[in-house]
């Protein structure tokens, strides 16, 4: 049990644009299905800073162009 509580904290979410969908996407580390989309940048990251805090993990930002931005 600790193993996979262990492998969940290592988890973390991502905040990318998709330039196909022209949206900013939130994906888990791993993940094949998008968890959510939003128009602007400021939503994504309300959203990804709410799942954060309910379920204890961290987060990666990109830039539009898809560069390396922020990490918590």
């Amino acid at each position: 049990m600790k193993n996979a509580e262990e492998k969940a904290r290592k988890c973390i979410y991502r905040v990318a644009y998709d330039k196909e969908s022209r949206k900013w996407l939130i994906k888990k580390d791993g993940a094949k299905r998008t968890i959510d989309s939003y128009h602007t940048k400021e939503e994504a990251m309300e959203r990804v800073k709410e799942l954060c805090e309910k379920y204890d993990l961290n987060y990666v930002v990109h830039k539009k162009d898809g560069k390396f931005q922020k990490k918590k």
